[in-house]
Formats: structure tokens, C-alpha cells, sequence
């Protein structure tokens, strides 16, 4: 797929994903979700996809979530056709129910452990997946450091120290990567630990924070498998929010350490002012 499809693909994603969040806390859904998903592709000017049956929009989540379906003339809030009908289902695609889970928890919590938690677990039942891992890169960047984990053995978590280098490494470039076979792959560190876990594939993103890579989310499953665009583009969305949730748990404890010491100052001061000066 050319750079610019796939930079109107995550568009949609994306649009389409605030489109729907923005109408949760209002009981007119129906009516709402399809107002503002039409006034979001109206105003963003999003070229449509091919994408032409409901069939197709259920099967595909991503590039159904696209805009031909919105940018039709009978997708309207006064006009409720079988393309509504089609994004209602879709509202209760589990893909779409993960992300606004995992959105809600970014959004209600500054504990970004949680947050990575709430993940891994939600990722791991979106994708039917045997489990999923969140991984950091230590200050020297040599080392992944596990922060969160889900469906795997602690036996497999504790396989040894995961290297930055050998280890899936192409996600350093921010790119998605998917391992078909962990037992003949050469990118997998740990091939053999793989196999007696019961890993047959994994997909393995990047978490970026202000275009830095800082980690990886890893998916693993029990049966060998390619993994789709959309899957990939899906996880790299979620994988965006960890960063999210990372960095504004970092600017908050910035910001707790900074007002701990102005109160440490401004203490100062007033004993400094209580005592006289002739007792200074």
C-alpha cells in the first residue's frame, strides 16, 4: 500500500474513532454518531476508499471504517439506511470496544501501569491472541525491561534478559513486525523458550513518544499466522496510546517533583521571615 493510502487509512482510523467517542456519554447515539461522523469527513476531506458492501465494513473494521460509506449522500442523521445500520454493528465490533476501553483508562488515570495493564489484556482478547507484552528500553537502550504482561507464563516472562539488538529489533525503525515461524525466525532471541510456551507468530510495534522510540508491544499466538494491515495499523494506534499514557504519567510526576520543591521554598522562607532579625 502507497505511503498516502496508508496515511488516509490511519486518518480514518482515527477520525472515525473520536467520531465515536465523542457520542458515548449522549443518549440520541443513533442519531449522534452518524452527525458527527458525517461532519468529520466532510470537514477533513478524506478521499473515499473502496469500500462498497457491509459485508466488507464488518469483515475489515479499518479500511471499512474509511469513507465511502459517509461519504454517501443517504448517510445522513435524517436518513437512516443499511450503511447506519452497518456502523451500529460496528460499534460493538470488539476492536472498536478494546480501543475505547483502553482510551477511557488513558484518559481516567495517571498510573500509566495501569493503564499498560488494561492493554495487554484487551489487546490479547481483541486479537484472540494467546497474550501480549509491553517492553521498555532501559536508560543505556541496550535492554527491553518487561512493564506489562498478559496470557504467558512466568516461566516464559523470566526466559532471561530480552536484548534490544537481537530481539525483533527492525521495531527500533518504528515499524510493525510480524514473525510467522518464532522456531526458524532468526529475529526471535529466545526461539526454543518460544515453541515450549506455545508461541507460533508474533507481531511486535513500536511505542513512540514525540518520534522517539521507547519500547514494544508484542503479541503472540498459539498458531502460526500473517497478520493483516488493518491488525497491524490497529496496534499501532493502540501501541500509541501507551506512549500517551506514558508520557503524561511522566509529565505528572515532572510536575509533582517541581511543586514539592517550590513548597520546600516557600517553607524556607516563612521560617526564614518568622524570626527576627536579630535572630538571623
Amino acid at each position: 500500500m502507497a505511503q498516502n493510502d496508508q496515511s488516509q487509512v490511519t486518518k480514518a482510523l482515527q477520525m472515525v474513532l473520536q467520531g465515536l467517542l465523542d457520542t458515548l456519554a449522549n443518549p440520541q447515539m443513533t442519531e449522534l454518531i452518524i452527525e458527527n461522523l458525517s461532519k468529520k469527513v466532510r470537514a477533513d476531506g478524506c478521499c473515499p476508499l473502496n469500500v462498497t458492501d457491509i459485508e466488507d465494513l464488518e469483515a475489515c473494521p479499518f479500511t471499512a471504517l474509511s469513507l465511502e460509506c459517509f461519504n454517501r449522500q443517504a448517510f445522513l442523521a435524517e436518513s437512516i439506511d443499511e450503511d447506519s445500520v452497518a456502523m451500529l454493528r460496528l460499534f460493538k465490533n470488539p476492536y472498536i470496544q478494546g480501543f475505547m476501553n483502553i482510551s477511557r483508562t488513558v484518559t481516567s488515570t495517571l498510573e500509566y501501569r495501569k493503564v499498560l495493564q488494561v492493554v495487554v489484556e484487551e489487546v490479547t482478547k481483541i486479537f484472540q491472541a494467546k497474550g501480549c507484552t509491553l517492553l521498555l528500553l532501559d536508560q543505556e537502550k541496550t535492554r527491553l525491561d518487561q512493564v506489562a504482561a498478559f496470557g504467558l507464563s512466568e516461566k516464559y516472562l523470566e526466559k532471561g534478559p530480552v536484548s534490544a539488538e537481537k530481539s525483533i529489533a527492525e521495531t527500533k525503525s518504528k515499524t510493525p513486525v510480524q514473525i510467522h515461524d518464532v522456531e526458524t525466525d532468526p529475529r526471535v532471541q529466545y526461539p526454543a523458550e518460544a515453541v515450549l510456551e506455545g508461541i507460533g507468530s508474533i507481531l511486535a510495534v513500536p511505542i513512540v513518544i514525540r518520534d522517539r522510540v521507547i519500547g514494544s508491544m508484542r503479541v503472540f499466538t498459539e498458531k502460526k499466522r500473517h497478520f493483516h494491515k488493518y491488525e497491524m495499523d490497529y496496534a499501532l494506534v493502540v501501541a500509541e496510546q501507551c506512549g500517551i499514557a506514558i508520557e503524561n504519567a511522566l509529565m505528572y510526576s515532572k510536575g509533582k517533583e517541581k511543586y514539592r520543591s517550590l513548597l520546600s521554598e516557600v517553607h524556607n522562607w516563612i521560617d526564614y521571615c518568622a524570626y527576627s532579625p536579630n535572630e538571623r
